[in-house]
């Protein structure tokens, strides 16, 4: 009966032990992404959050960072302790990096710099070497400061015109007095594209004199939680032609 040397099967088994000690704290590890989705504004300079959770070093893993579009495009590569571009999506060209500081704390977020609208999507952050990923989504809105003119008198109350292209999503538009209080507009705002994605609106209020003279025009988007005001001051001798 053979037997194998004492030398051997202690060596045998301390690779075993070794293998079982990766394996288990691989599956301990999880790769951790934001709860809810990144919400930027076209131009913005953004973290697509991503950690490890315990906070182990990944600073000798891999990092993969690839947006989930109909073909994957790859975003950013950490490999070999150090980044690489050879394959990275022209559009990303120059503007990711990530933490190398923080990559011993288990920190492999993405910054994405001059984000627009197309960089919008669902982003995989995956860690080969513990066959491990998670997604965050990005969402990505664009915004224009609104502009507020007078468009002529009707009675004895003054037109405004207000219009503000440049919006991603579809914005609301509505009128406010000094106080506050929103006002009923000339009908329902016309709403067209200013670009291929962006949207731009156009509405008028007739408004009567007040005391301040003083009309706000409100442009905001609920899904982005972003609002442009503009003021104008309509000088009294205006009502009375």
């Amino acid at each position: 009966m053979k037997t194998f040397p004492t030398s051997a099967v202690w060596c045998f088994g301390i690779l075993f032990i070794s293998v079982s000690l990766i394996t288990t704290g691989s599956s301990e590890v999880q790769v951790v992404g934001p709860a809810d989705r990144v919400v930027a504004l076209a131009g913005d300079d953004i973290i697509l959050p991503c950690f490890l959770k315990p906070n182990v070093s990944a600073k000798n893993m891999t990092v993969n960072w690839t947006r989930l579009n109909a073909k994957a495009e790859n975003v950013h590569l950490y490999d070999e302790s150090r980044d690489s571009y050879v394959d990275q999506f022209p559009s990303y060209k120059g503007r990711t990096s990530m933490f190398h500081e923080e990559l011993k704390n288990g920190n492999v977020s993405l910054k994405l710099n001059r984000v627009n609208l197309s960089d919008a999507g669902n982003y995989s952050c995956l860690i080969p070497t513990l066959m491990k990923e998670t997604t965050v989504q990005l969402f990505v809105g664009a915004v224009f400061q609104p502009v507020i003119s007078i468009n002529g008198t009707k009675d004895w109350g003054v037109v405004l015109k207000c219009e503000s292209g440049g919006w991603f999503p579809e914005p609301e538009m509505e009128f406010l007095n000094s106080s506050g209080t929103i006002l009923p507009a000339d009908g329902p705002p016309e709403k067209y594209k200013a670009s291929e994605d962006l949207y731009a609106l156009r509405r008028h209020v007739t408004v009567d004199q007040t005391d301040t003279n003083r009309f706000t025009c409100r442009v905001q988007q609920p899904e982005i939680n972003h609002t442009k005001e503009t003021e104008i001051h309509v000088p009294g001798e205006v009502f009375i032609g």
